[in-house]
């Protein structure tokens, strides 16, 4: 636990629009030209979760693609997290019901949601099912070291009416040949920087979110997954939250 004496937090909230990913290609460092794997029904990526300080495994985690359309949807399994039925707010909220249409307010399964592939619009992995007023990129625009990209939108959470703003810093840094229990793959290493404020009931007032990230675009998901946090109490005290890394077991 740390302790600071900073008790505001600047943000600033300007929408950005993203370009679509679909169909991207780029050239790695060894000049090769590179696609990224379209997604298809049934397509599956299957991670070890583990602590990342003990390296003791916490989950295991399986994504499919179940649905294909104006959008592409993404249903995640969990071996050992108890899975609770996702409570979706009413379609009074314009962007559950864009994002979701009319399905029913309780599924049993998290489900994330790109539209179009690579920029995502509603994510299940964080502490609460997020849906975002713009979409936020899953990993860059263009594949190359050096691209990077500044997105800041608004999110929601499940039975709240607040909108809270989410700014994402985005930054491509080198290619690497990296080795996972599924295979060793060549992978674009990229940094993400998150701020964000929580809901006005949390009791928290402002976090801040670090992710390392490996993507391999034959797969067309990452391989190597770090991710770390720091949130602030309104009595300005700043807490470190838990640290994990998923790495993928296999794929189809």
């Amino acid at each position: 636990m740390t302790k600071t004496t900073r008790r505001s937090f600047l943000f600033s909230a300007a929408a950005f629009h993203v370009g679509c990913a679909a169909g991207q290609s780029n050239s790695n460092n060894l000049g090769k030209p590179i696609s990224i794997r379209p997604p298809a029904l049934g397509q599956s990526w299957r991670y070890a979760k583990y602590d990342h300080y003990t390296r003791a495994q916490v989950d295991t985690q399986a994504d499919r693609v179940t649905a294909l359309g104006r959008s592409i949807t993404i249903e995640s399994e969990f071996e050992r997290s108890r899975l609770v039925p996702v409570a979706y707010p009413s379609w009074g909220s314009p962007w559950w019901h864009e994002y979701l249409g009319e399905e029913t307010a309780t599924l049993s399964r998290p489900r994330e949601i790109q539209q179009p592939w690579g920029l995502v619009v509603v994510d299940p992995h964080w502490s609460d099912l997020q849906a975002y007023k713009t979409p936020v990129p899953l990993w860059p625009m263009e594949l190359r070291p050096g691209w990077s990209t500044l997105i800041s939108t608004y999110y929601m959470i499940p039975n709240s009416a607040e909108t809270m703003p989410w700014q994402l810093d985005m930054r491509a840094q080198k290619w690497e040949t990296v080795t996972v229990p599924a295979g060793k793959f060549t992978a674009l290493r990229y940094f993400n920087l998150i701020n964000f404020r929580y809901t006005n009931v949390s009791g928290r007032v402002a976090g801040q979110r670090k992710e390392k990230i490996w993507f391999a675009p034959e797969i067309g998901r990452w391989i190597a997954r770090e991710s770390s946090g720091t949130f602030y109490q309104d009595v300005g005290e700043q807490f470190t939250e838990s640290s994990f890394r998923w790495e993928l077991l296999d794929w189809s």
